[in-house]
């Protein structure tokens, strides 16, 4: 009984030995196919897994290409010891031809994104920073290069408005809105780096920066502005440094200015009561300006005070008026004041009674603000006095036109020089104001020149100041 006991003991220890050999070759050669498989899948273009079961293989994941799968299932297939191997798990990416990926920015700022992306980790890498690309579906015929194509992509539409990017094999197109050139150039700027792609740009520009407008005046209907102005003035800054309060026309902005344009038209708004037209054109590269002076003044005298109010840097071209029509009447825009006309002059119509009183105080009034001026030494009138003879004639007019109602115009000089020679020069200015005024349209009969030499002085003539003063015309009415 012993020895069949020990018999038996032996077979169950070598059969026990039998199969704990088996089960260990068995993990053994599960271990070495594991490690070869992995080895095989290890290098593809996206996550798979080779699971071994025994010395079954099971592939999962995804293939780029046919190709690409056929060439992982022959690595596998040649692993020594495997039995099976399964791929039926294995998704294969569609081959796009040509492959595109799109971006779209909206108005709001959003974005969203169609098409498809080459690999999960080159997606999920950029949607780090542009999260529209999460979730793009997968597709195998990206062009080499595409994340830098995208993420430019990304950066030129961060400067428009709105817009979109189309990748569509290794041309992007680029089109949409930009808000000014600005942001057109850094649009641009964003693609101009890539290489291996054609880029195509089609982008409006909102705002080109470019000024250009049109000023009109006419001192019967006043002020029309055209165009578009600098966004830092805009119209009511245009009204504000002309003076006025009102502007017609139609008008838009920009982001461009143009040096020294406030001061222009603030010079061209204290000219306004010499000026009976104007054109003003304005641009980014120059300022052209077209003036009619009031009818009656120097042309000469309005050119250069203009000039001189306008600033450097303006074109300036001075055109003669034709006359208006004795008789006719209108407001002027500038002052507000009515006006008639009479000897082809425009002139101020008074608004008081013509009483002798009201009359003198008008008219000192008027050449104490401006006096009339004559050439040195002569009795030619001084052209920038015109402006005044115009005003004084408004006057002369009005306080001449009741019966027998009379004027007397004085010469006065100073007393330097000669005084019968001072006598003479004072006759000749009288009458030279009393011709100008005649031109313009008062009764001559009307008008008595007197001169006074130096003998009536309102200063002294031992100062420059004094003798300016003594220099003069006068108006004096009954009363």
């Amino acid at each position: 009984m012993g020895k069949g006991l020990g018999a038996l003991v032996f077979v169950v220890g070598v059969a026990g030995l039998g199969y704990w050999g088996a089960q260990s070759h068995a993990v053994t050669m599960q271990t070495k196919i594991a490690g070869e498989a992995a080895a095989v899948v290890g290098a593809t273009m996206h996550p798979m897994t080779a699971t071994v079961s025994g010395r079954d293989i099971t592939l999962t994941g995804t293939a780029d290409t046919e190709a690409e799968l056929s060439a992982i299932l022959a690595g596998l297939e040649a692993v020594p010891g495997r039995r099976v191997v399964n791929a039926a798990d294995v998704a294969v990416l569609p081959a796009i031809a040509p492959f595109e990926t799109a971006i779209a920015k909206g108005a709001d700022g959003s974005y969203a994104t169609t098409g498809y992306a080459p690999t999960a980790a080159l997606r999920d890498a950029l949607a780090d920073r542009h999260p529209a690309l999460a979730g793009l579906p997968l597709a195998h015929g990206a062009p080499e290069g595409w994340p830098t194509m995208i993420d430019a992509g990304f950066t030129a539409l961060g400067a428009l408005q709105d817009g979109s990017v189309t990748l569509t094999g290794t041309t992007l197109t680029l089109a949409g809105t930009a808000a000014t050139p600005m942001e057109d150039e850094t649009a641009r700027a964003a693609l101009s780096a890539l290489d291996g792609a054609d880029t195509i740009v089609a982008l409006e520009i909102l705002d080109p920066g470019i000024v250009d407008f049109r000023l009109g005046y006419d001192a019967a209907s006043g002020f029309r502005l055209d165009g578009t102005l600098p966004d830092a003035l805009g119209r009511g800054g245009v009204a504000s440094a002309l003076g006025v309060e009102t502007l017609s026309g139609e008008t838009g902005t920009t982001y461009a200015t143009v040096d020294g344009l406030e001061g222009t038209l603030a010079g061209l708004g204290a000219q306004l009561s010499s000026l009976d037209r104007v054109e003003m054109h304005v641009t980014n590269a120059d300022t052209r300006v077209t003036a009619e002076p009031m009818p009656g003044l120097d042309p000469g005298a309005v050119e250069q005070a203009l000039s001189a109010a306008l600033g450097p840097g303006v074109m300036l071209s001075i055109q003669v008026p034709d006359p208006p029509q004795d008789g006719a009447e209108r407001r002027n825009a500038a002052t507000g004041r009515p006006q008639f006309a009479a000897g082809g002059v425009w002139m101020n119509r008074p608004e008081f009674d013509p009483t002798g009183r009201a009359c003198n105080a008008a008219a000192r009034a008027t050449v104490a603000a401006a006096p009339i001026r004559f050439v040195t030494g002569s009795a030619e009138l001084d052209p920038v006095s015109l402006a005044t003879i115009n005003d004084i004639a408004g006057i002369v007019h009005h306080c001449t036109q009741a019966p027998g109602a009379r004027v007397t115009i004085g010469g006065h000089t100073d007393a330097e020089g000669n005084d019968a020679a001072n006598y003479s020069l004072s006759v000749a200015r009288a009458k030279a104001v009393r011709d100008a005024l005649k031109s313009r349209g008062v009764d001559g009969a009307r008008m008595m020149p007197v001169g006074y030499g130096e003998t009536e002085p309102v200063a002294e003539n031992d100062t420059e100041d004094g003798r300016a003063k003594n220099r003069r015309i006068s108006f004096e009415w009954p009363e």
